[in-house]
């Protein structure tokens, strides 16, 4: 992709978050991040990592982005340092921002006849799977063919893509080695990228940020969709630690869910879904950066079990506390255990045991 603009005296390039190409033939100096105007923008969007150079005569600047694959041509064209593909935004998570820039290229810019040259080129990144839902009505998304352009795999989730893309997609399971296509009529992202969802990048389009956060969980337990309006706190006592459950929240809240869900669910990880950004994966412990002020949506992983059996019920874990707490010989909360859970009374009271021998409250395992 090439944007060619033009400078002006106005450009101060002094923003610390965000720069900006702008169409407009005239901006005031309180434009901080914008850095060429009069931009023409008769280009597709594109996806994936990307290397960015703007230059103006003898000077220029390169930065690493994502382009996002639903920047329209007609918009502004944003490049972000955080993730938010907010309408008009060209690429995010870049690497530098309008203060960035070098004195020397910023002042060249600053000549209204100067030539200011943007490039856009597609980069070798970090594996991830984007895992895309088609609207069968919409066969010529820009999004879709953005992703077809930039993907090193194409695999086909369903027989319905599949039909739809013939020979352009294979099949799964695969390995995201690089950056792997899934295309869904149905289900996402079923078998052919699940295990490695934990260890890669993933970005969801075409879902809502609730279905979104299910589809880029590596859990595969059962599903719970909170209705709006619960109580969050509430629902982590209630739900069975095998079943992955999808909430909105506060942003302010989310730390004390994720230690709330520590203490019922065990160590588990979860995925976050904040407005207008790619969901992001939270490992156990893990602490993510959040906006102050918003509603995100999160999806709590189901515990599997090391054997694959199911993970303990919250209830089962409250009876067991109660029994524990109230002095019951250990035979007995373990046959308790082994007849609530379908347990062999081995694991039942070893893991009672285990219990009682580190003074815990008891865990999942």
């Amino acid at each position: 992709m090439r944007l060619i603009g033009h400078g002006s005296p106005a450009i101060r390039a002094t923003h610390a978050k965000t720069l900006e190409l702008t169409a407009d033939a005239e901006i005031t100096e309180r434009a901080t991040c914008v850095v060429a105007v009069g931009v023409e923008r008769a280009a597709a969007p594109l996806a994936g990592p990307v290397r960015i150079t703007i230059s103006a005569g003898a000077e220029e600047f390169t930065l690493e982005a994502r382009a996002n694959p639903a920047w329209h041509p007609a918009g502004p064209a944003v490049i972000r340092r955080s993730p938010l593909r907010l309408p008009g935004t060209l690429a995010t998570h870049a690497s530098a921002a309008a203060s960035d820039l070098p004195r020397p290229l910023v002042a060249a810019l600053q000549h209204r006849e100067a030539r200011v040259e943007v490039t856009v080129e597609p980069i070798h990144g970090r594996p991830c799977a984007v895992l895309f839902a088609v609207d069968p009505g919409l066969p010529r998304d820009a999004r879709l063919l953005a992703e077809f352009a930039a993907a090193d795999l194409v695999v086909a989730e369903d027989d319905e893509a599949a039909r739809m893309f013939g020979e352009r997609v294979g099949h799964g399971p695969v390995s995201v080695d690089g950056r792997v296509l899934v295309l869904a009529v149905r289900d996402l992202p079923g078998q052919t990228v699940l295990a490695a969802l934990r260890d890669v990048e993933v970005e969801t389009i075409g879902l809502p940020p609730t279905l979104a956060a299910a589809a880029a969980s590596p859990s595969r337990g059962p599903l719970l969709l909170a209705p709006d309006g619960a109580d969050p706190r509430e629902l982590l006592r209630r739900t069975p630690a095998g079943t992955r459950l999808v909430l909105s929240c506060d942003a302010e809240q989310l730390p004390d869910l994720m230690r709330r869900a520590a203490e019922i669910r065990g160590p588990g990880g979860a995925v976050l879904v904040q407005p207008y950004a790619p969901p992001v994966r939270i490992a156990p412990g893990g602490r993510p950066t959040l906006p102050s002020k918003a509603s995100v949506v999160v999806c709590f992983d189901a515990d599997d079990g090391d054997d694959g059996e199911a993970a303990l019920d919250p209830r089962v874990r409250a009876a067991l506390d109660g029994l524990l707490a109230d002095g019951v010989p250990t035979k007995t909360a373990a046959n308790a255990l082994a007849a609530l859970t379908g347990w062999d009374r081995r694991r039942a009271y070893d893991t009672v045991v285990g219990w009682r021998s580190d003074g815990r409250t008891p865990r999942l395992r």
